[in-house]
């Protein structure tokens, strides 16, 4: 299968980890036999670039540090941009299927030349930018926000009457097609509001979709677009990569990790101030703390951590791919502190793998993974009181904590195995195919 793969970013220019389960899908893919060609931006770069394989060559606006555009000029130019170089890419290599993966920071306009090309689509999705990203979009909100500013809307409707907005949806389109000339479920607010019913927008169709939890789906059937048709395949990781020994009962449970992107939403916070209650209740404990983000945030954890003296590291790793499992075979236990609701995370996975028994908030696609008392204890996101009490069970509990590990460790290599999960994504393609030849 010749398999076009369209996507935000695509290592080694990358930013964060979601981009790197695309990598490693494609190249699964690509070792059995399918014909992959990647387009993806040129973040990274100072200009495009492309080989065989891979074509750098579309525009972000507003993520990943590139500069948010939002005036018409510079928008029309940019959508141009991308929907040509789209169209092109697709006229050279001919696909027999497009593989979509994250589209924030692109035009999401794109979705509607992609429908023009007729071609079997399939998006893989694993952050917001379908239920939040669109009704953000620059472009779509310009052409479609009910109400709009004055100044807008008179502009927009000078540019309607002369038929430039006809013109523009064959090189950038605006909408689906004539007809839906206004959304207001989509961009009547910056926000989705309570009053939209699931799969109520008929303006964009996705036929053949699944999301890495089942939450991320709800949350995008909640934002009123028709997904609920749509399946769920979990992220996979390379567990041969993390699995390590369980450690034993006697062993002293101490060194706790957190793997996390540092900012206010990461729930580190919380954290230390459960070790420091810990240890005011005897508790020997440390935290090890491994990741980047928000310089602000992260002087505020360490003023807490010298002002109440407390056993905490800073870890840093040039290369996560190869670092981490050793990383997390040198600690005790794992604690995931997420205090937003996040589609799905990989690090405890990774480190139930690591056969590291794991505390959890109950956030966002978390909640999926953990049962209480069986593969993870888990705690209140924000409860700092409740996460020293785990930490304590933990210690307590040896017998308990072992079995869970092994529990964890087991359906971490079963279930989320990275081969297993390309199982999956190849079956759904293959899938997909079959349903385009019956429609």
């Amino acid at each position: 299968m010749k398999i076009l793969v369209l996507t935000n970013l695509f290592p080694p220019h990358h930013a964060g980890t979601f981009d790197l389960r695309c990598q490693s899908v494609t190249e699964i893919l690509q070792q059995r036999g399918h014909e992959i060609r990647v387009l993806t931006s040129n973040h990274g770069m100072t200009t495009e670039q492309q080989d065989n394989q891979i074509a750098r060559r579309l525009r972000l606006n507003g993520a990943f540090g590139h500069r948010a555009i939002s005036s018409l000029g510079e928008l029309t130019n940019l959508e141009k941009h991308n929907h040509q170089v789209l169209r092109e890419t697709v006229s050279e290599f001919k696909p027999d299927l497009i593989h979509v993966y994250s589209l924030e920071g692109l035009s999401k306009s794109l979705t509607f030349t992609l429908r023009n090309c007729q071609l079997p689509t399939v998006f893989d999705v694993t952050d917001q930018w379908l239920s939040l990203g669109i009704r953000n979009d620059a472009w779509l909100r310009w052409w479609n926000q009910d109400p709009a500013p004055l100044l807008r809307r008179s502009v927009r409707a000078l540019l309607e009457l002369a038929g430039q907005r006809v013109r523009l949806d064959a090189t950038a389109p605006t909408r689906m097609m004539k007809g839906y000339d206004r959304l207001p479920k989509v961009f009547g607010k910056a926000d989705p509001s309570e009053e939209i019913e699931p799969n109520s927008i008929a303006g964009f169709r996705f036929e053949r979709l699944y999301f890495c939890s089942d939450f991320l789906k709800r949350r995008t059937e909640e934002a009123g677009f028709q997904v609920s048709h749509g399946e769920v395949i979990y992220p996979g990781i390379r567990t041969e990569q993390f699995v390590g020994d369980i450690k034993p009962k006697s062993a002293p449970i101490a060194k706790f990790l957190i793997v996390t992107q540092l900012d206010a939403d990461s729930g580190v916070m919380t954290a230390l101030e459960a070790l420091r209650q810990a240890r005011e209740n005897q508790i020997a404990a440390k935290i090890n703390i491994c990741g980047r983000g928000d310089s602000e945030y992260i002087a505020k954890l360490r003023s807490l951590v010298v002002r109440h003296q407390l056993p905490v590291e800073f870890l840093t790793v040039s290369n996560p791919q190869k670092d981490m499992p050793g990383v997390y075979r040198q600690h005790d236990a794992f604690i995931y502190t997420s205090e937003w609701d996040e589609p799905f995370a990989v690090a405890p996975l990774e480190a139930m793998a690591a056969g590291l028994p794991v505390i959890g908030a109950k956030s966002g696609g978390a909640r999926e993974l953990f049962r209480n008392g069986d593969n993870a204890w888990v705690y209140t996101p924000g409860d700092s009181l409740e996460l020293a009490s785990r930490i304590q069970e933990i210690q307590m509990q040896p017998v308990l904590r072992h079995q869970m590990a092994e529990n964890a460790q087991m359906e971490a290599l079963s279930k989320f195995n990275e081969t297993i999960v390309a199982d999956q994504i190849e079956n759904y393609l293959n899938n997909s195919l079959e349903f385009w030849q019956r429609n």
